[in-house]
């Protein structure tokens, strides 16, 4: 009993270590129905700088369709006249991490993806 409560504590005293210390917003990709089509990461990608505020930093995205995370890093200070943005995030996957610059243009009620660059 002893040993389990020394091992819980040195867990959350690590855990607690890998904190990061600048605030990190959080954005969730759309919810998938069971028997759905997978949402790609480029879809979720677009919604979330979409949806991000202009000059935006360091704002997360996840995929639970794909297991694939990321952060943008940047979302350009103005929408260009077109009504576009340019972004440069990172992806973590199963292949490894890459990181990538882009543009999305809304598209309706949503955002498209169009060039990237690596």
């Amino acid at each position: 009993m002893k040993r389990t409560v020394i091992i819980a504590c040195a867990c959350v005293a690590f855990l607690a270590a890998c904190s990061r210390t600048e605030p990190l917003e959080v954005s969730a990709a759309p919810s998938v129905s069971p028997g759905a089509a997978p949402v790609s990461d480029q879809a979720v990608i677009a919604d979330v700088v979409g949806r991000g505020t202009v000059g935006t930093k360091a704002l997360a995205w996840a995929n639970p369709s794909t297991g694939s995370a990321g952060v943008i890093e940047q979302i350009d200070t103005h929408d260009r006249p077109d009504g576009c943005r340019g972004f440069v995030t990172s992806r973590q996957s199963l292949e490894g991490t890459t990181r990538f610059g882009g543009v999305v243009c809304p598209s309706g009620n949503s955002w498209k993806l169009g060039a990237t660059t690596h």
